[in-house]
């Protein structure tokens, strides 16, 4: 039988998936080992720490970003006219580049050396802001 090539995550033991940290960007964690491990601290572990996407923040926190997002989107149009900084000016462009970048999104995050986040209200305010000038 041949030997096991999965790999293990440094801190806590369990398998971590090749196509989660491609480039060791975690250097061999899962990402929220990696938080815990080197952005949490000095943070009590059940509590937010103020990252973005931090695991202990409470869910309505990010509920209530993406609903801010939303309005800050809302507010682009004001003046009834398109905003000059979007490129997607009708809602079937704007919705047909929202579908591409989620399509997308995995390459965005790594392109950045991120992980996507656990948190899918990050995303999705993520994914709307980038659908105004996404192509």
């Amino acid at each position: 039988m041949p030997a096991s090539t999965e790999t293990r995550c440094r801190r806590c033991g369990r398998a971590l998936a090749a196509h989660r940290d491609p480039a060791g960007l975690f250097e061999g964690m899962h990402w929220v080992c990696f938080h815990y491990e080197f952005e949490h601290d000095p943070t009590d572990p059940d509590d937010d720490c103020g990252i973005a996407g931090c695991p202990s923040a409470p869910a309505v926190r990010h509920k209530e970003r993406l609903a801010a997002t939303v309005r800050e989107l809302l507010a682009d149009w004001s003046a009834g006219e398109p905003p000059a900084n979007w490129e997607n000016h009708t809602v079937p462009d704007y919705l047909a580049a929202l579908a591409a970048w989620l399509d997308d999104s995995d390459g965005y995050y790594a392109g950045r050396g991120r992980a996507v986040p656990a948190d899918g209200w990050q995303v999705a305010a993520e994914a709307l802001r980038a659908a105004t000038v996404y192509e």
